[in-house]
């Protein structure tokens, strides 16, 4: 499998979603906020791009999904390249559940001789 972060940066997200739920934040509103963040900053411009990479990234780490490429805005898209094939379910519906407002597709893509999923998400507006 390709690993876009090494064992070092994964050890420190896993660390600062541990130190999320130690200081009782409650990251159940995250996706949430996280969703208004991301349409005013596609919808305005509004927000700084890098912090809201960092967000996602972490926002998936939550449901152990690892990404293998930084993700990428598109006008008002967001991709989110998975570092894995196979997807649960029940972590696709709260993702949806969170991030409601955006159309989610899921794609299946070949990289180096593997079959790896790739999360894509729309706003229309």
């Amino acid at each position: 499998m390709i690993e876009m972060y090494s064992d070092d940066e994964k050890a420190q997200l896993m660390e600062d979603l541990k130190e999320m739920e130690s200081l009782k934040v409650d990251t159940g509103d995250e996706g949430m906020i996280l969703q208004d963040d991301l349409i005013d900053f596609i919808e305005n411009r509004n927000g700084d791009r890098s912090d809201l990479i960092f967000r996602i990234e972490l926002y998936t780490y939550a449901f152990k999904l690892f990404s293998r490429k930084e993700v990428k805005f598109d006008n008002n898209q967001f991709y989110v390249y998975l570092n894995d094939s196979l997807l649960e379910y029940e972590k696709i519906g709260l993702i949806k559940k969170d991030l409601d407002k955006f159309e989610l597709v899921i794609e299946a893509v070949e990289e180096n001789g593997e079959i790896l999923i790739n999360l894509i998400f729309t706003y229309h507006y």
